[in-house]
């Protein structure tokens, strides 16, 4: 299986995922009848028993000066009371996460949305049940009984084992970023890009403000095809109505040569590449935004190199060509065809020649 399948299969997963949930959520309504729970209390008083029995046991022996070793006895208490720490923190990340779940599940696959591609499926069932948005049960466990090993263990409605969140990780990961990826929003930079590059696209005034302005989609006369003879290349396109428009050609290779194109790209696509610690936001953006020009796709989970990050700017510049600007612009006000003209001369023309008949008649 290529990349391109396996990533693609992944996102058919998740996409399945979704799907039981809204089916799960458009059931409710007919099943009235049926007790129906998504949450399921964690037990930590089943966790916390021999770990306080343990804690009362190595305190009474360190008041009473008959510990054997007073040093270790002292770590293990602190390891006992810095465990509520532990997961009171990992209970504040996992409300973080899940407090933006629903936004980032509404774009997915988009910018600003979970990355569907790259998100393992256990990772989006197991949010989702963080999130009460699917059925399953969450344990918490010491794993090897250490008290420094957290852990959620996450089960679907079935028994069926999901995902193991160790709670100390979680809370370091949360430090740099979410426990999903998400695919970068940049439209707003895009736009401002756009808006402020008065050399290239077109913009017109709103309003009496001669500062408010707005971008046309056209751009300015240096960025539009010329023919060979110096003359504004145009293509004509037929309307509905019996009207045509003329339109000129974006000359998007003008664009993409001109330096201030380059740099403006270069600053979006270096923002991203220095968003997090890891590469994975660059190379959601990739497979999710850039392969619909490229079709090339990048490894989840890996750290990119020099040259792929190099390789994702210019990738990144082909797609804004392809998808940010479009081909042609109107030039020009619509106008009648040719056709069109024809006719109403021939029109007026036999017009003027029942006028004069009549006129001819009046006479006689």
């Amino acid at each position: 299986m290529s990349l391109k399948e396996k990533l693609l299969e992944i996102k058919k997963l998740n996409q399945e995922s979704q799907f039981k949930i809204v089916e799960q959520q458009s059931s409710m309504s007919y099943q009235l009848g049926y007790e129906f729970d998504v949450d399921k209390d964690v037990n930590y008083d089943y966790l916390y028993e021999p770990f306080i029995q343990e804690y009362a046991t190595l305190q009474l022996k360190l008041e009473n000066g008959v510990s054997e070793n007073p040093a270790y006895d002292r770590l293990r208490i602190k390891d006992i009371t810095n465990s509520v720490d532990v997961i009171k923190n990992a209970l504040e990340n996992v409300l973080s996460n899940t407090e933006i779940w629903d936004t980032a599940v509404l774009k997915a696959g988009y910018m600003g949305g979970v990355d569907l591609m790259g998100t393992p499926p256990t990772r989006y069932k197991a949010i989702n049940i963080l999130a009460d948005k699917m059925q399953g049960i969450i344990n918490i466990l010491a794993v090897d009984d250490d008290i420094n090993k957290l852990a959620w263990d996450i089960y679907g409605t079935e028994g069926e084992f999901v995902e193991r969140i160790y709670l100390n990780k979680l809370n370091k990961l949360s430090e740099t970023q979410d426990m999903f990826i998400t695919i970068p929003d940049v439209l707003k930079e895009n736009n401002d890009f756009k808006s402020l590059s008065s050399e290239i696209f077109e913009s017109v005034q709103i309003g009496d403000d001669s500062q408010n302005r707005t971008v046309t989609g056209g751009v300015t006369e240096n960025y539009r095809k010329i023919k060979e003879n110096g003359e504004l290349e145009i293509i004509t396109k037929p309307l509905k109505g019996g009207l045509e428009q003329d339109f000129y050609i974006i000359d998007k290779e003008a664009i993409g040569n001109s330096m201030q194109f380059n740099t403006e790209m270069n600053k979006i696509t270096a923002g991203m590449i220095s968003q997090t610690e890891s590469s994975d936001p660059v190379i959601a953006f990739n497979n999710n935004i850039l392969t619909e020009v490229t079709d090339h796709y990048l490894k989840p989970g890996k750290a990119l190199r020099p040259n792929q990050n190099k390789r994702f700017q210019e990738d990144y510049k082909k797609w804004f060509l392809e998808k940010e600007i479009g081909n042609l612009f109107p030039l020009g006000e619509p106008r009648p065809t040719n056709t069109q003209l024809k006719e109403e001369e021939k029109v007026a023309t036999d017009t003027d020649i029942e006028a004069q008949e009549q006129l001819e008649q009046a006479m006689v």
